[in-house]
């Protein structure tokens, strides 16, 4: 296809003369016999003849992946990541599942993190909030992709969604533990727990299973899929931890990919995550929103 006649013309045409990637990646999915409409500068629909409705792709992703990668990588990125996505989604349309049997698919249930505010696309799921700016999303676990559980598929299940989210916790533990590596920096023990497994960020919710916990909780970081940051609260100590954590999960948010939130998080025994502090971007610094909750824990901690 000549890329070229591509960059010429109407507004669509346009906004792909100024986003290079944008133009690859229309290319690439026109190279796999699918049309290409561009809905914004971060997501696209693709359809071809014969397949039931669009499939939606989100670019965020893959501009991380291509930032990191000089120019010349580019193609041979965009390729790989277009290639997967459809090959994936044509092998699950291949090998259809009862999604309304509920006992199939119990054992395929897991549940992951998200930001709060992601998009999967036009069709609502089942989802639940977790934390400010943190939601967990049920799935069903396929041999080659994980599906997001739709409301009019779980409406059909004879259980709740809290029962489905139970069981889809009890397979996600089932799968085994994470890793767990740890190391001092500037006196803090920073932990890090991560795994062969889509399904890392679940973890959070029961961080405290793992031995990264002091005498008042945790805090916890999920900056991407497939990593938990973790800081044990000792005493005044967690003045370090909190500086340590904001810039680690700053740092891994912005590069990703697959990034889900900046922020950091406390656990502690029986008692939902609570966000201990807000991350946002400063003039020249980072912004730090300390929550009431966590204000009154350095007060006391303080007086200790």
């Amino acid at each position: 296809m000549d890329v070229g006649g591509l960059l010429e013309g109407g507004p669509v045409e346009r906004s792909m003369a100024a986003d290079p990637l944008l133009a690859l990646l229309v290319t690439v999915v026109e190279h796999h016999g699918y049309e290409c409409k561009i809905i914004s500068g971060d997501e696209v629909e693709i359809t071809r003849a014969g397949r039931d409705g669009p499939l939606h792709m989100w670019l965020t992703n893959l501009r991380q992946w291509v930032a990191r990668e000089p120019r010349e990588e580019w193609a041979a990125i965009v390729s790989d990541f277009v290639g997967s996505l459809i090959a994936t989604t044509e092998v699950d349309e291949e090998d259809q599942l009862d999604l309304e049997d509920y006992g199939l698919i119990r054992p395929l249930l897991r549940t992951r993190l998200y930001a709060d505010d992601f998009q999967p696309g036009p069709e609502e799921i089942v989802w639940r909030p977790v934390a400010p700016g943190l939601i967990e999303i049920l799935v069903v676990d396929r041999p080659t992709s994980l599906m997001l559980v739709r409301v009019d598929i779980a409406e059909a299940w004879p259980v709740s969604a809290d029962e489905a989210f139970r069981a889809a916790y009890d397979n996600v533990r089932r799968d085994g533990p994470l890793e767990v590596e740890s190391e001092l920096f500037d006196g803090v023990r920073l932990s890090t727990l991560h795994g062969d497994t889509a399904y890392v960020t679940a973890h959070a919710v029961w961080v405290g299973d793992y031995p990264v916990t002091g005498p008042e909780g945790v805090l916890v970081t999920v900056p991407v899929q497939g990593l938990i940051h973790a800081a044990p609260i000792r005493g005044m100590e967690v003045l370090n931890a909190m500086n340590l954590l904001i810039k680690i999960a700053w740092s891994g948010f912005q590069e990703g990919p697959r990034s889900i939130s900046p922020n950091v998080y406390w656990w502690r025994e029986n008692t939902p995550l609570l966000l201990a502090g807000a991350v946002e971007p400063g003039d020249d610094s980072l912004n730090v929103k300390i929550t009431p909750e966590f204000q009154d824990l350095l007060e006391r901690l303080a007086q200790d």
